[in-house]
């Protein structure tokens, strides 16, 4: 990992997400380590970065966000092979995973690892294998799932850019990586269990187009 100086209380960033950034990756990674929050682009909207596996870090963000604690996070993985390794796949799930991952989408799957209460919820995990380079190269070199949601206050409409982004969260998160004003939909959120399918939201990819693929 490129080494880095010790970072301020909150730093912005500017970066071409579409390309590889070794100081912004550098960065983020520190700071998630640190157990410290990143906001980054993602192929959608800007998101919340923590470490699934830090609960302080999770229980910030529930609190900075102030986020139902009923309604569970989603994850970022990094590979197919690691859908498979953490969840449970039946024939849809594969299929959908195959046409739309990596993609703006979020497949909630019967889990066959428990990331505890802020993640796991009744034995599902909702997954997200971003399309995003900049997300890619971050999972690389943190080798854990991330935590996967929008960057704003629950029940606000998601800012389009960083700065404005810094402005409502300030120095409670300690990177923000500037890719530029994003205003796209939002990942769609397909619950499968045992091929039973479930949309929970229509976001970037229709329910048609999902239908169709499984059939």
């Amino acid at each position: 990992m490129t080494e880095v100086k010790a970072m301020p209380d909150s730093r912005l960033l500017k970066i071409d997400s579409s390309a590889a950034d070794n100081t912004a990756v550098a960065l983020a990674c520190q700071a998630l380590d640190n157990g410290e929050l990143v906001v980054a682009p993602t192929e959608t909207q800007y998101g919340i970065l923590a470490r699934a596996d830090n609960t302080a870090a999770l229980e910030k963000l529930f609190a900075l966000k102030g986020r139902d604690r009923n309604k569970p996070l989603s994850v970022f993985i990094n590979k197919i092979s690691q859908l498979k390794e953490y969840a449970e796949m039946s024939p849809a799930s594969e299929l959908i995973a195959d046409k739309f991952l990596p993609g703006p989408l979020t497949l909630v799957l019967k889990s066959k690892k428990d990331f505890g209460e802020l993640i796991t919820r009744e034995g599902k995990t909702g997954f997200r294998l971003s399309a995003s380079p900049l997300i890619k190269q971050i999972l690389d070199k943190i080798e854990v799932p991330l935590t996967a949601t929008s960057a704003n206050f629950s029940g606000s409409a998601a800012s389009e850019s960083a700065v404005s982004i810094k402005e409502e969260f300030g120095s409670e998160i300690a990177v923000y990586l500037d890719g530029g004003r994003l205003n796209n939909p939002a990942s769609t959120v397909v619950e499968v269990i045992d091929d039973k399918i479930n949309f929970l939201r229509e976001g970037a990819i229709s329910k048609t187009d999902i239908l169709a693929a499984i059939k």
